[in-house]
C-alpha cells in the first residue's frame, strides 16, 4: 500500500524533534506489523489550500505504484487562516472551493481520508480554525469522505496545547504530535482501510 500525505506544517511534523509528526507515528505501528507500506509525507510548510490544490495530484501521480493499493490523507487549514501581511491568507469561502476542488478529484483516484486542523494558542487562530473545521468537514461530507475532527478533541486536551504553548504556539512538539497520532490510528476512518 502506497499512502500520501499531503498539508502544511502540521502533516510535516514541524517541532517534533524526532521527525515524525503524526503522519510517520500512524504509520510506524503498521510498518512494525509486518504490512508492506511505502509512506510518504508531502507536508510543505506554509502552504494553504491554495498552494496544495495545484501540486497534489502531480506529486501523488509520480508515487504511485502498480500492484499496490494507493491512499491518500488531506490535512489543511492551519496555513489557510494564519494572518499574514494584517489579512487572512486564504478567504473561508476560497478554502470551501478548493477543498471541493482538491476532494472532487481525489475521490476518483483512491480511498481518502481528511483530517482537520487543530487548535493552536492563538485565540483569533484558533477560532478561525474552529470555523473552518466545520467547513471541511461540511464539504468532506458532500463528497462522502471520513472527516476527523480534532480541533474539538484536541481544544480539550491539556497536554496537546501544553506542549504547543511550549514551542512555538502553533506546532506541538513530540509529546503532542503523539497525542495527535493517537486520535488519528484509533479513528475507524484509519483503521478500517487496513482491515
Amino acid at each position: 500500500m502506497v499512502i500520501c500525505f499531503f498539508g502544511d506544517s502540521l502533516v510535516n511534523g514541524t517541532g517534533d524533534p524526532a521527525c515524525l509528526g503524526w503522519a510517520g507515528r500512524v504509520c510506524v505501528p503498521l510498518m512494525a506489523s509486518g504490512r508492506a507500506l511505502t509512506y510518504y509525507n508531502l507536508g510543505v510548510r506554509k502552504q494553504a489550500s491554495r498552494e496544495i490544490l495545484p501540486r497534489w495530484e502531480g506529486e501523488f501521480s509520480q508515487r504511485r505504484l502498480e500492484g499496490f493499493e494507493s491512499r491518500l490523507v488531506f490535512a489543511l487549514g492551519t496555513a489557510d487562516t494564519a494572518i499574514l501581511d494584517g489579512r487572512r491568507h486564504v478567504p473561508l469561502e476560497e478554502t470551501r472551493t478548493n477543498a471541493r476542488a482538491i476532494l472532487s478529484r481525489a475521490t476518483g483516484l483512491a480511498p481518502v481520508l481528511f483530517v482537520g486542523p487543530p487548535p493552536v494558542s492563538d485565540e483569533g487562530h484558533a477560532l478561525r480554525n474552529r470555523e473552518i473545521n466545520s467547513v471541511l468537514g461540511t464539504v468532506c461530507a458532500e463528497f462522502g469522505v471520513p472527516y476527523l475532527d480534532v480541533f474539538s478533541r484536541l481544544h480539550a486536551s491539556q497536554a496537546y496545547l501544553k506542549d504547543v504553548r511550549g514551542n512555538d504556539g502553533v506546532h506541538p512538539r513530540s509529546a503532542g504530535y503523539g497525542v495527535l497520532a493517537e486520535m488519528v490510528s484509533g479513528w475507524p476512518g484509519w483503521t478500517e482501510w487496513f482491515i
